[in-house]
């Protein structure tokens, strides 16, 4: 069997913890790790590292590499898509690399961003779907509605199968039905939550694409010819320019709507495994810790008379009073205040920001780095003000800026800073100007974490105005 971990996402949910850049996997939520790190060690018991495969963005690729370095996993072993083309064509994507390695082997499909709670019954639930797929079927996990959420497809089964266990044909797809329905599936029975979970072997699955979605799997033909593997520090796959030119032309449809609900091959097995797929805020009712009085805090929060309300601090002291089913989250740029009610409505305010074209949309002030990460300080329009951290061993690209100069002073640390040529070390409270168009690069040598603070002025501070000469993360170019 092969794991497949599709990693996508828009971070709109989760705002304004997760944004466009930094989505709901790559956050620690219901645990010390963040959802990728929990879904890479839940598989480890059904297949083992070297048949597991991530399918990401690009602009994900190496957090999700830096995120499980030092946890087994290949960077080799992630495929970088040049677009979102939901998962049909993520999926096809990943059959086409299974199938180079052994057609008839079962592909298991899970998710990246969802938490499980008994691992034992989902362990046995995956088993018994990786058995039914080897019998030609496109098999997926329904789990067992206990209220009637409008957020979830649905799937009503048909007959059973007989074959093992609690096996059913599909009867029905339904996608996020009104609350109205919701509720009358709920009180008929026989629906189950989509899981998004899926098993098959990668050549039925490639025929049924073939039979449903006959455009996609032309285009996709000796797609797996077209991947190329990344230079750097986390040496990803990602497609050439002929296979990037194929994907981005691709229909942009779920797995769900373009095979399953169309295919004769489909059944569900109710699985009773502990499943959330953290879907909203309000999700974390059911996976995280509460106080006496029903809330979920974190951070620096002092609550006063707060009843089963969800409140996050981040850097400064949160106060609250008096509220009850209420969101806060607090983030060094943006404050999310929502009714619990209405946490699947969140994305609205992402979407929103973003039409905007905020930067609170696309990236936290906190921005995660291969190399470590920085956080903007103060900003106007002639200067801006960083605090940078670099991981021990770790370099920033060898770069220069058209527009702007800097200063760099060290404040924890050992840094080496090169500049038009020249190495220099730097301790705590030294500082090196690097003049507008100078090449330069940072690093930190020591064993430490090395901070800095970084203060630019000129009149182009944009993070495009960069152009990479080297870079360990294969990053080269402007």
């Amino acid at each position: 069997m092969f794991n497949i971990i599709l990693a996508g996402g828009s971070g709109t949910r989760f705002w304004p913890q997760s944004r466009e850049n930094h989505p709901k996997q790559l956050l620690k939520l219901g645990g010390n790790d963040t959802l990728i790190q929990q879904t890479l060690q839940r598989l480890l018991a059904l297949a083992p590292l070297e048949r597991t495969f991530i399918i990401t963005g690009e602009a994900h690729a190496t957090e999700t590499c830096r995120q499980l370095q030092g946890r087994g996993f290949d960077s080799g072993n992630l495929v970088a898509e040049p677009a979102s083309r939901n998962t049909a064509s993520a999926i096809a994507l990943a059959a086409h690399l299974t199938a180079q390695i052994d057609p008839d082997a079962v592909m298991a499909i899970y998710p990246s961003d969802h938490f499980i709670g008994d691992l034992e019954r989902f362990n046995e639930a995956a088993t018994q779907a990786a058995d039914l797929a080897l019998q030609g079927y496109l098999v997926t996990l329904g789990i067992q509605p206990n209220r009637p959420e409008t957020g979830f497809g649905y799937i009503k089964k048909g007959d059973s199968l007989n074959i093992g266990q609690g096996a059913f044909q599909i009867e029905k797809f339904t996608e996020k039905p009104s609350a109205d329905k919701a509720a009358e599936f709920l009180k008929q029975g026989g629906y189950y939550w989509n899981s998004g979970m899926f098993f098959w072997k990668a050549s039925v699955f490639l025929e049924e694409l073939q039979s449903h979605l006959p455009n996609t799997a032309s285009a996709l033909q000796g797609i797996a010819d077209c991947l190329t593997q990344k230079s750097g520090k986390f040496p990803f796959q990602t497609l050439d320019a002929k296979g990037k030119s194929k994907y981005e032309g691709l229909e942009s449809i779920s797995v769900d709507n373009g095979v399953m609900e169309k295919s004769k091959r489909s059944a569900v097995i109710p699985a009773d495994i502990g499943w959330n797929d953290v879907g909203s805020w309000s999700a974390l009712d059911e996976i995280m810790k509460k106080d006496a009085s029903g809330n979920i805090i974190s951070g620096d929060v002092i609550p006063v008379d707060c009843r089963n309300s969800i409140i996050q601090g981040s850097s400064r002291l949160l106060a609250v009073l008096g509220i009850e089913d209420t969101i806060i989250v607090d983030t060094e740029d943006a404050l999310l205040i929502c009714d619990k009610n209405r946490a699947q409505e969140v994305k609205q305010i992402a979407a929103a920001i973003n039409k905007e074209k905020r930067k609170e949309a696309r990236e936290p002030n906190t921005v995660v780095k291969p190399w470590g990460s920085y956080t903007t300080l103060e900003t106007n329009n002639n200067y801006l003000v960083k605090r940078i951290e670099v991981l021990p061993g770790e370099k920033l690209s060898l770069q220069s800026h058209t527009g702007r100069s800097e200063r760099w002073t060290v404040i924890q640390g050992i840094a080496e800073a090169e500049k038009d040529g020249e190495t220099f070390r730097l301790s705590s409270n030294e500082s090196i100007y690097i003049p507008q168009g100078a090449k330069h690069r940072l690093g930190n040598p020591g064993e430490e974490l090395l901070v800095i603070i970084e203060i630019q002025t000129g009149p182009l501070l944009d993070e495009n105005d960069i152009t990479r000469y080297e870079d360990l993360y294969g990053r080269e170019g402007s």
